[in-house]
């Protein structure tokens, strides 16, 4: 009785398993789809003591029966919880990286642009609006982009803060520009005092890039805002393997016990049943 007492056992943890993520593995509902946990075990126990042979209880026979098409719904259901944790982890990284990547490149560009302008750079025509040279409009493009991908960025992670303590900390991280607000402010990038997220007065910007170039350089440039930006995106690099949990911190231990019913484990299971119904017809 010691296979079948094991093969109770870990049907207990299975339903363990699904009870506490309010999952069912059985196609339905584990109080209706299936006989209940305490049935199985029940009957598990009671064969166990009627007889000291395996195959002696038409009873033990015919519940090692029908816990293996249980056993096999746990299987089809165990495989779809892997299956969608698989996807939904993919999609997360797959768009973490999109989100990495696009920032990276923004902030190389804001690094390297040229700021060398004047005042020659802003033309206002009769009506009092002011026009840009190709030059300026390229780096207030550059800026712009920067900005953008920065706040993309920091909502993904923001978004996505409860998954893990790792995305927590990076969308803590990304929100730091709070602290450069007011210097920021005096360029032309406003901050939101909440959120952290950036927006661009193109005309102060605009100013600033022509009157006061190397502060605006110092604050956008390797040791500002693109600087910053490569950083927060080499950090996330870096924990990006980790950032999204794995499967058995999101859904505990018991997925382990949970992916011991492999095809060749079921197999097993069906041979003793069918082994036990033989001799129930011999005897």
């Amino acid at each position: 009785m010691s296979t079948i007492s094991s093969i109770a056992n870990n049907t207990y943890m299975m339903y363990k398993f699904a009870s506490q993520n309010g999952l069912s593995l059985t196609g339905g509902t584990t109080n209706a789809s299936s006989r209940s946990l305490a049935s199985i075990s029940s009957s598990y126990a009671k064969a166990k003591s009627s007889s000291s042979s395996m195959f002696s209880s038409s009873d033990a026979i015919s519940t090692a029966e029908s816990d293996l098409k249980t056993l096999s719904s746990v299987r089809e259901g165990y495989a779809g919880l892997v299956s969608s944790y698989i996807d939904t982890k993919n999609t997360f990284n797959t768009e973490m990286k999109s989100t990495l990547s696009d920032l990276s490149d923004s902030a190389a560009v804001v690094k390297n642009m040229n700021y060398d302008f004047s005042a020659s750079d802003i033309q206002t025509d009769a009506s009092g609006k002011p026009s840009y040279s190709d030059g300026l409009k390229a780096a207030i493009g550059n800026v712009e982009s920067l900005v953008s991908d920065y706040n993309d960025a920091l909502s993904f992670f923001s978004d996505n803060k409860e998954v893990s303590k790792r995305a927590s900390g990076l969308a803590t991280e990304f929100a730091d520009t709070t602290y450069r607000a007011d210097s920021y402010a005096a360029i032309g990038i406003n901050v939101d005092s909440k959120t952290g997220a950036l927006s661009v007065d193109e005309d102060k910007l605009a100013k600033a890039l022509t009157t006061e170039s190397s502060r605006t350089e110092n604050l956008l440039g390797k040791n500002g805002l693109s600087g910053k930006a490569e950083s927060h995106v080499s950090l996330a690099k870096f924990q990006q393997d980790k950032v999204f949990p794995s499967m058995s911190s999101m859904l505990g231990n018991e997925t382990t016990v949970a992916s011991l019913y492999t095809g060749r484990t079921l197999q097993n299971i069906s041979g003793y049943a069918t082994t036990g119904n033989l001799i129930n017809m011999l005897f």
